[in-house]
């Protein structure tokens, strides 16, 4: 006899999959088993903050057995520090500052866009210079 194992969501106490078939619309979420192996995962493309909460992976043997895992979807948040508009002088220099909070990691790269442009830090005029302080997480 095989078993079958279940995920299911707290949240709405919605049934997720059983075995490898998925019981939601949301094509975000699928049970994942290779043959002849123990491991099912569940697989959730994309989280986010509203697919927090309590998890349930459920193992139709008798005894019936649950296990729980709560995860916490975290959403990374950006701000540029300063007024929302700058008037400089041409040729100045200006410290733009952009704060990144509330990520598990620190981000690989940090994009500065310029009239919906991304800008080249290795442009053929310069001007352009990148510094990144890392500080405590939160």
């Amino acid at each position: 006899m095989s078993l079958q194992v279940s995920w299911v969501r707290h949240r709405d106490v919605h049934l997720l999959t059983v075995g490898r078939y998925t019981y939601t619309s949301d094509q975000r979420f699928r049970a994942i088993h290779q043959p002849h192996s123990e491991d099912w995962t569940l697989q959730i493309k994309y989280p986010q903050h509203r697919d927090s909460g309590i998890y349930e992976c459920q193992v139709s043997s008798t005894p019936h057995l649950s296990h729980f895992i709560h995860l916490t979807v975290i959403e990374p948040d950006t701000e540029i520090v300063g007024a929302p508009e700058l008037f400089i002088d041409r040729g100045s220099t200006i410290n733009l500052t952009c704060v990144v909070r509330h990520s598990p990691e620190p981000p690989a790269y940090i994009f500065w866009n310029h009239n919906d442009a991304i800008i080249s830090y290795s442009s053929s005029r310069g001007g352009v210079s990148v510094a990144t302080e890392r500080g405590d997480k939160s």
